[in-house]
């Protein structure tokens, strides 16, 4: 056993004496939780050159380095572009978003998403310890910070003592976080790394590429035709028809196929799923237009399929808000995350 783990052994044996005793006073909400943590820190100081520092509301920094870029502004950038891993007390990873982590601990997944997120620095939007963790630091910069559990909360109160009052339901954690970007308007950035994507992968095609009927599609919405289809006009409203498909990320991963080599490839294969082309049926609304008996689809798709001419190949991309969102979709797709698709008509399935 380690130093700090013998230390603490003590600590909490301390504290369940003192909560026993019939004549102590009531024990104050995270107080004995404070003595842990505090003599975590206490132990952590004592095995370090480098002294653990109080920042915010309560939280310590364990390592700091700094970065060359602006710095972070919680009244201008409500929006953060992370990498974060996070571990308890004892170093025992829970999450991150490195694939190089989660290969050395073997939690990697071939279908995971990995890499920074957005991440919203608002309340409600994230842990107060990580607002606070964000204080002072400049884009490409990484710190390491050690987060009582009082602060993993939400909800935002005037000081310290406020938050020791309120208990919540979350341990003791370390954050070791990278800035990578931050922004105060989310959607303006996914557009922003989409004229790049489009520029690269479709030709430049003009971001205002009116959609149907939508005019809100007048906005994030690109549409490139690939391949010519066999008429000039676009598939009739009371039209069933066939498409392949498949969906990727800006950085060109693979999140879902019709196509089996496909799915193989960037290994989404299931043996228990028919791929094949999947059926469309087209209605004046873009919100009616239905696959495979369902109209519950991302806008920017049913505005994709909307725009096909028979056996025509072509390619669609959306930023998020036609999209996934801020909720993102599982572990595959992260929030505010822009989609490209490939779409090819076929004759049948």
């Amino acid at each position: 056993m380690n130093n700090i783990s013998k230390f603490l052994g003590l600590c909490a044996a301390s504290a369940a004496i003192l909560s026993g005793c019939a004549k102590q006073e009531a024990t104050k909400t995270n107080s004995t939780e404070k003595l842990y943590f505090d003599s975590w820190i206490h132990v952590w100081n004592s095995e370090h050159q480098t002294k653990a520092v109080e920042h915010g509301n309560g939280i310590y920094i364990l390592e700091d380095e700094p970065g060359t870029g602006s710095e972070w502004n919680p009244s201008a950038h409500t929006f953060a572009y992370l990498d974060v891993t996070v571990s308890d007390l004892d170093g025992n990873i829970s999450s991150t978003t490195s694939e190089k982590v989660a290969k050395k601990i073997g939690t990697y997944k071939e279908t995971y998403y990995y890499g920074p997120k957005i991440n919203t620095i608002t309340e409600g939007g994230c842990y107060v310890g990580l607002e606070d963790a964000l204080k002072g630091m400049k884009m490409g910069g990484r710190r390491k910070v050690a987060i009582p559990s009082w602060l993993l909360t939400g909800t935002r109160y005037d000081n310290k003592e406020e938050y020791l009052k309120h208990s919540v339901d979350a341990s003791n954690a370390i954050y070791d976080i990278k800035l990578v970007d931050m922004m105060a308007d989310v959607y303006k950035w996914e557009t922003d790394s989409m004229e790049v994507f489009v520029a690269k992968y479709m030709d430049g095609v003009d971001s205002t590429y009116f959609a149907g009927d939508s005019t809100a599609l007048k906005y994030g919405f690109y549409f490139q035709t690939v391949k010519e289809g066999t008429t000039t006009q676009k598939m009739s409203t009371d039209t069933t028809f066939y498409v392949n498909y498949t969906g990727r990320l800006m950085n060109g991963r693979v999140f879902d196929t019709t196509i089996a080599d496909t799915a193989k490839v960037w290994g989404l294969y299931d043996a228990t799923k028919t791929y094949e082309p999947v059926e469309i049926t087209m209605d004046e609304k873009l919100t009616e237009i239905q696959m495979e008996g369902t109209s519950s689809l991302q806008d920017g798709f049913q505005a994709g399929v909307s725009m096909l001419h028979n056996m025509e190949t072509a390619r669609v991309a959306f930023y998020s808000a036609h999209g996934y969102s801020y909720s993102g979709m599982g572990s595959a797709i992260p929030p505010f995350s822009p989609l490209c698709f490939e779409f090819q008509v076929v004759e049948s399935k």
